[in-house]
């Protein structure tokens, strides 16, 4: 057992934030941009960008209405399609059916990775984790969904 704070029944091992990575909706993509929109109390929800979905065709202004959005609002991300398949070793064939959560995850690590100084070749067989939750398979039932049927 290595050394730690001890408190009631419950060890606590210290642990070390030493790299950041980040994807906010305001276009806050590294962490100075983050601090930067939080320092000035940008509000960072938009209207639904066109590119990501006609919100006309799934907007009611009832809550009540089963199946629809009534808010026309929201936090989004820039550049969600954006991604350097190359740089991860993925053909762009395979990148395009890849849940663009998880492209953002690979890059988004890859950042804090090189944030902390810490070349990835090094790292290949080293006691060193990247510990993510995720779940979610939105993108999958997009792509798998009959393209001729009504959404």
């Amino acid at each position: 057992m290595s050394e730690g704070n001890i408190e009631g029944n419950r060890h606590f091992e210290p642990i070390a934030i030493i790299g950041i990575g980040c994807r906010f909706p305001g276009g806050a993509n590294t962490p100075e941009a983050y601090w930067e929109l939080l320092e000035n109390g940008v509000d960072a929800i938009s209207e639904t960008p066109q590119d990501r979905w006609s919100i006309d065709s799934f907007f009611d202004p009832n809550p009540a209405t089963p199946g629809w959005t009534y808010s026309r609002w929201g936090g989004f991300l820039d550049d969600i399609a954006g991604f350097d398949a190359q740089f991860f070793g993925i053909a762009p064939r395979e990148a395009v059916y890849i849940d663009p959560q998880q492209r953002m995850l690979l890059e988004v690590s890859c950042e804090a990775l090189q944030d902390a100084g810490q070349p990835i070749e090094k790292l290949a067989g080293s006691d060193t984790g990247v510990f993510v939750g995720i779940s979610t398979h939105d993108y999958a039932d997009i792509q798998t969904k009959d393209r001729y049927s009504d959404f």
